[in-house]
């Protein structure tokens, strides 16, 4: 069976202190939900050597399709992703020459722009080019920091850069295209029904009974407004190799779910407070 699981990393001292907000992972998850991948967990880790390491090995362990891992990869004295990966993966460090170039291109730019005094390879910036051997390098055009892209087993590795501009230029145009190449075959399709009540423990019981009817689909449920104003979004979702199939097993589905909260398409609910499982 294939394996669509992927985890997420992002290093980042700033979100665990709560002055910024994580945006990078959502960016990430929100998109590859929609080729069928399935993110198993995000964690955010402390830009501490030490614990990037433990997480990216921890990773690793788990056998995912794909870890991306965003932060850590600037010249300052603290971005050590590269070599916490280096570390995880058992593999020496080395330059890479394309990475280096692309450093160079970098400083070349921004120096142009008077974004920087001047583009020499001081040591921190030459250190960007310092990569896992066995690494592939993506030229950044936005920053300077290079990703990278490490086949550890199973398991593909991408580290980003953490600036969000910066890391969905990569995700685009680098990430997505492996990701969809070395994808499942498998279409995803999703149904949503809005029952218009209250309390989601009331139709805890019709949804469970609706798991077990229906196996290949899941249920995910989201609560929108508040008070008395709310709605309980109900989403079906699932996934098959067949695109007809697939419809069948969420008209189905769908069906079920609104005979037995007694909702018509744009209509309202019966008193869900009788039903049963």
């Amino acid at each position: 069976m294939f394996d669509k699981s992927i985890i997420i990393l992002v290093v980042s001292r700033e979100i665990l202190e709560g002055s910024v907000v994580d945006r990078n992972a959502a960016f990430i998850a929100n998109r590859i939900d929609d080729i069928g991948y399935r993110v198993r967990t995000i964690q955010v880790v402390d830009r501490v050597e030490g614990e990037v390491t433990a997480a990216i090995k921890w990773a690793l362990e788990q056998q995912p399709t794909f870890v991306l891992l965003t932060g850590g990869m600037g010249p300052n004295w603290d971005d050590s992703s590269r070599g916490c990966l280096a570390k995880a993966a058992g593999q020496p460090m080395v330059e890479d020459p394309k990475a280096l170039e692309f450093v160079r291109n970098s400083y070349r730019r921004l120096h142009a722009k008077g974004a920087v005094d001047d583009e020499e390879l001081t040591d921190s910036r030459r250190g960007m080019a310092m990569v896992p051997r066995g690494a592939v390098c993506h030229e950044n055009l936005v920053g300077t920091a290079p990703a990278v892209q490490l086949r550890v087993g199973a398991t593909m590795v991408f580290l980003l850069p953490g600036v969000p501009a910066e890391m969905q230029r990569f995700f685009a145009v680098h990430v997505m295209p492996v990701m969809s190449s070395e994808g499942p075959s498998t279409v995803r399709g999703e149904r949503q029904v809005d029952y218009r009540g209250h309390d989601e423990s009331v139709i805890s019981n019709v949804l469970a009974g609706l798991a077990r009817k229906h196996p290949m689909v899941s249920i995910r449920t989201r609560v929108q407004g508040v008070e008395y104003a709310r709605t309980i979004r109900l989403n079906l979702v699932a996934e098959h190799e067949d695109p007809v199939a697939l419809a069948d097993l969420l008209d189905k589905a769908e069906q079920d779910l609104r005979d037995t909260l007694g909702i018509e398409i744009g209509g309202r609910p019966t008193d869900a407070s009788t039903m049963g499982d």
